[in-house]
């Protein structure tokens, strides 16, 4: 069994129930002959295939139900449809664009419909937010290059230096000096018309006065009309992205005092946690037993005595648990505060080697790539995780076998710490840790959601158990050397 940050696509099921018989032979001969098509192209992850495939079948028939089994209601399922695989599928078909522009023309063939009316349906499609920005920009130019009658399509920004820069460029050729001045002019929050000649048309991303980048397109001779209504569509997105960008990315200088900030904080929080109301728990502890022999004092039958002291036997028992949770909190306190400042690989042997002291088992450790490729945030994310998952272990799992695996390249990384425990039913725990407040699970989650990542807790009775999390490279969209801008 298995838990996932990821949404799952398996709600359209019953649906698909009730419509198979009833489905309009349009809707049903389209959505094979769109699926041929996509299965023609040479996918590298053929289940993530398979999951789009079935999501957006059943995506198709919710459409049918809603909006009826004419041949409009079928031409919006097959539109509904082929917008669900082409925004699952758009940064596998970024790195393609020839299959990407292959299934464009079979979308209209197949539909009878215009490619721009899929394009406005993926271009603001929101989960582009759920990926890191580098990657959601070039995925979106790809798309609009694809959809759209343009030769290229650029993105500008000034940088830091006061420079217009190309940050992403997609199609024929690379970055002009026409794109370029034509992104000066809408940065500098000037209305330009679009160049006759060269049939450059361009856009500011955010407001005219003072734009966040300026989107810039190449039309084919004849299809300006086309191209700007798609690329008045392609700019919400970018805009919502390069937001995200801006508050995702601040600057070097203010994550460090952020972290340095989040050390000092953390360790005066654990000695409070340790001086304060470990201390204060201690003495009601003692207070609480001195009241229970004074009021056995004032009871006068065995009875009233043996009701007395089971309900102190209760009370004592949520007192020492409580205990046990505020010092389990204290000391991940401490281990973090610790391990902030330290290198990743040195605070990941420490996690192993205190794993090891206490529970007598030395966890097999892989670590590989560079290190300097995490951001700070993804660093202090993956050691509470791994931390997090080696106190379940520890706790509960009653494993003999643990192994942590760490692994980096230019995408991102990848983390997964396995155990040969006696494993559990990953849903029904998540919910019962929730109704109690016991939160490492879903913090697991939670953690991984915010930095747009994915998780996923596999276990069940009998074991193994295998947590994973994957997290995408963070990567600022302006880099340090400018790109090449050509005549």
């Amino acid at each position: 069994m298995s838990v996932s940050s990821q949404a799952k696509g398996g709600k359209g099921a019953p649906v698909r129930a009730r419509h198979q018989t009833r489905a309009p032979a349009l809707t049903s001969s389209g959505i094979r002959r769109l699926e041929r098509a996509f299965a023609s192209c040479e996918w590298r992850d053929q289940r993530l295939f398979a999951r789009v495939r079935k999501r957006a079948n059943a995506r198709a028939l919710q459409v049918l139900e809603h909006g009826g089994t004419g041949n409009d209601g079928g031409r919006t399922a097959l539109l509904i449809a082929s917008a669900e695989m082409f925004g699952a599928l758009r940064v596998a078909l970024a790195a393609s664009p020839r299959d990407a522009a292959r299934l464009a023309d079979e979308f209209e063939e197949i539909t009878g419909l215009s490619r721009i009316a899929l394009g406005r349906e993926v271009l603001r499609a929101p989960e582009l937010l759920t990926l890191s920005p580098t990657v959601a920009v070039q995925a979106q130019l790809a798309m609009l290059a694809a959809f759209a009658p343009l030769r290229s399509t650029s993105l500008w920004i000034i940088d830091d230096a006061e420079h217009v820069h190309c940050v992403r460029h997609v199609g024929e050729g690379g970055p002009s000096r026409g794109a370029k001045e034509l992104a000066r002019r809408l940065l500098a929050g000037e209305s330009p018309k679009p160049s006759s000649r060269r049939l450059l048309l361009g856009l500011p991303v955010g407001r005219w006065q003072q734009p966040l980048a300026a989107l810039v397109g190449s039309a084919r001779p004849g299809t300006g009309g086309g191209s700007r209504l798609l690329l008045e569509e392609a700019v919400p997105m970018l805009r919502a992205i390069l937001e995200r960008e801006a508050l995702l990315a601040g600057n070097a200088a203010s994550e460090r005092a952020l972290v340095e900030s989040s050390e000092r904080k953390l360790a005066r929080l654990g000695f409070d946690l340790h001086d304060g109301p470990i201390q204060d728990l201690a003495v009601l502890a003692q207070d609480l037993h001195m009241f229970s022999g004074q009021l056995e004092r004032f009871l006068a039958t065995p009875e009233q005595r043996a009701l007395l002291s089971a309900r102190m036997e209760d009370l004592d028992a949520q007192l020492q648990a409580l205990d046990v949770e505020l010092r389990r909190i204290s000391n991940e306190v401490h281990t973090a505060s610790a391990l902030l400042n330290r290198p990743f690989a040195r605070a990941l042997r420490d996690i192993a080697g205190a794993f090891a002291a206490r529970k007598h088992i030395h966890p097999r450790l892989t670590l590989e790539g560079d290190t300097r490729l995490l951001s700070a945030s993804q660093r202090i994310a993956l050691l509470n995780i791994i931390h997090e998952a080696l106190t379940n272990i520890r706790e509960h799992s009653e494993a003999t076998e643990v192994e942590i695996a760490v692994s980096i390249n230019e995408k991102g990384v990848e983390a997964q710490v396995t155990d040969n425990g006696q494993g559990f039913d990953p849903e029904s725990t998540l919910m019962r840790a929730a109704r109690r407040g016991r939160l490492g699970l879903v913090a697991i989650h939670e953690r991984v959601r915010l930095l747009g990542g994915q998780c996923r807790i596999d276990s069940r009775i009998g074991g193994p158990t295998v947590v994973w999390v994957a997290l995408e490279r963070w990567e600022p969209l302006v880099s340090d050397q400018p790109r090449r801008v050509t005549a």
